[in-house]
């Protein structure tokens, strides 16, 4: 399943190709099964995930080949997109023991070139008996291990800008010398402001910032209104 590739930008140890084992696979069926986690209905999950993984094709957040982390993984939802990309590999992490047992259960078997990880990462709305505390994460995985690295819907459930900073340096830290990022926030204006794991909000020039600190935006789209799915989504590279 695996080989060992030697050179520039190339990992030591990667999946050969991310892709279904069945193309004839009902992913409508499959994700119907989730019981945990953010489980939207069937199509509408499957056609957003496709629709995105249109749009990190365009901007290079992913490109065939490329070895992806899928931070926040939840239930699969985002690899249903990903399958026809090209992709060297996909790992998937959550802090939901339930979407990750789902995950390996119900998507594992039925692809290659993917696997998932549980995060325990204490966070009073998704994981409240996570063992590791969110200003401390640290990612288990070696630096400069991906091309690039989705975080769909994670700072918009963290609480405040210092676990914020924490998290994208451990995404810095894990990405390759110019890996790409895509991170969505929920941003002041126009939100009010909120420290509420369920949806948290920080200010605008906070979350430039930060990301600044390690990364440069090459395009942002979205956050422009105080609407529950309307979040700012960030491209991002690093430095």
């Amino acid at each position: 399943m695996t080989e060992r590739l030697t050179g520039p930008g190339r990992s030591t140890n990667i999946f050969l190709m991310l892709r279904s084992k069945n193309p004839s696979t009902d992913w409508r069926e499959v994700f119907s099964k989730a019981t945990h986690g953010h489980a939207p209905p069937a199509q509408e999950a499957i056609d957003a995930s496709r629709a995105e993984g249109r749009e990190f094709l365009d901007h290079g957040i992913v490109f065939p080949g490329a070895e992806v982390l899928d931070l926040g993984c939840g239930n699969g939802r985002q690899l249903f997109g990903l399958l026809d990309k090209g992709l060297g590999s996909y790992v998937g992490a959550d802090p939901v023991r339930e979407s990750i047992d789902f995950c390996d259960s119900h998507i594992f078997p039925l692809v290659e070139g993917a696997r998932f990880i549980h995060l325990d990462v204490l966070n009073e709305f998704y994981n409240p008996k996570g063992k590791m505390l969110p200003e401390q994460v640290v990612l288990p995985f070696p630096d400069r291990s991906f091309d690039s690295v989705i975080a769909g819907s994670v700072f918009t459930h963290l609480g405040n800008i210092e676990v914020c900073s924490r998290q994208l340096g451990e995404i810095a830290r894990v990405l390759k010398p110019r890996g790409k990022s895509f991170s969505s926030w929920f941003r002041n204006p126009p939100n009010p402001l909120s420290s509420d794991r369920m949806r948290s909000v920080f200010r605008e020039g906070d979350i430039r910032e930060i990301v600044a600190e390690r990364f440069d935006i090459f395009h942002s789209r979205g956050g422009a209104k105080a609407e529950f799915h309307d979040q700012w989504c960030l491209f991002s590279q690093k430095r």
